[in-house]
């Protein structure tokens, strides 16, 4: 089942969309750069919220390749005070995922700890 992303489009499409909104944005200049952490750390995963949507979504690293360096991004369903049910998992280039997180957090995702299980 999909759900509204802030624009009214489903959720599917957005994601479905979101390479060709980061690729049309990467051309723009960031300008809260120094103010964004970066996502993810070594050996740390970053946690972004979207209570509207009640999703969770969590990027961690993933392996190395001699294409790059991988992030694996899990999609949860959250509904409190139920623990978070997977939805989805897809990887993707390191470089991707940080503008992905990057746009997302710009559409209304918040950066939030992990839940407790």
């Amino acid at each position: 089942m999909c759900c509204k992303a802030p624009a009214g489009v489903r959720f599917c499409e957005f994601w479905a969309a979101l390479p060709r909104i980061t690729a049309k944005l990467s051309g723009m200049p960031n300008w809260d750069q120094v103010t964004h952490e970066p996502p993810l750390q070594a050996g740390r995963d970053g946690w972004l919220v979207n209570g509207d949507e009640q999703l969770l979504v969590r990027f961690s690293n993933g392996r190395s390749t001699a294409h790059g360096q991988w992030v694996i991004l899990s999609t949860y369903r959250w509904v409190r005070p139920h623990p978070p049910e997977p939805q989805s998992q897809r990887r993707m280039l390191q470089h991707n995922a940080i503008e992905a997180w990057q746009n997302m957090q710009k559409v209304g995702w918040r950066r939030c700890r992990p839940p407790v299980r």
